[in-house]
């Protein structure tokens, strides 16, 4: 697999991916959007509200998402759009913004379903971008769509999606040479110590 990624990452191929959560349960899920780039290309996308099992809205991530428990009754659960999902996730090389919590996200939410966790590689495109533009104040995504001029609708699942892949991109061409690791599943785990340490060997 560790070939399949270093051939994806030279060729700029991947999945970005968005999570929206109902409350504060890493498994309610209640929407994803997912973006497919080969070769540099946005080629597929993906958008659906996702019920939970327990369809229960929570007031703050309702001020976030604008997702109400009334849209989530007639949406399908992570299981029956699994078919549909899985072949972008599954032996690919993911990447979201705070991966850490789109990750858990879908761990939680597969286990919630009795869904085999898919094996895949993933990158957080924060730590992408913290290391491409470490002259930026800020690396939330709202702040890069502005400063790169991206359209953005934040929080909706597959509009943040669509701007992940396009700052990963970015980070990708900028010419940093990456140190990216596979000893476990999150390529830019230790990103910064790594770069900081490639840095003083150069010194």
């Amino acid at each position: 697999m560790e070939a399949a990624i270093t051939r994806a990452l030279a060729t700029h191929s991947f999945t970005a991916i968005d999570f929206e959560t109902a409350n504060e349960l890493r498994s309610s899920a209640c929407a994803i959007g997912v973006v497919q780039v080969r070769e540099g290309q946005i080629t597929d996308t993906y958008q659906t509200l996702l019920r939970p099992r327990q369809v229960r809205v929570s007031g703050i991530n309702y001020s976030v998402h604008g997702i109400a428990e009334a849209d989530l009754h007639g949406a399908p659960t992570l299981a029956e759009v699994w078919e549909v999902l899985r072949p972008h996730l599954h032996e690919q090389l993911v990447v979201a913004h705070n991966s850490a919590f789109d990750v858990s996200v879908l761990e939680h939410s597969c286990r919630d379903f009795g869904l085999p966790v898919p094996l895949f590689h993933c990158m957080c495109s924060v730590k992408l971008a913290k290391a491409a533009w470490p002259h930026l104040e800020r690396h939330r995504l709202n702040h890069l769509a502005d400063y790169f001029g991206l359209p953005l609708n934040h929080h909706d699942a597959l509009s943040d999606a669509v701007a992940c892949a396009e700052v990963t991109l970015r980070a990708l061409r900028s010419g940093l040479a990456f140190p990216f690791s596979f000893k476990q599943r999150e390529l830019t785990a230790g990103l910064a110590a790594r770069l900081s340490k490639q840095d003083r060997v150069r010194a």
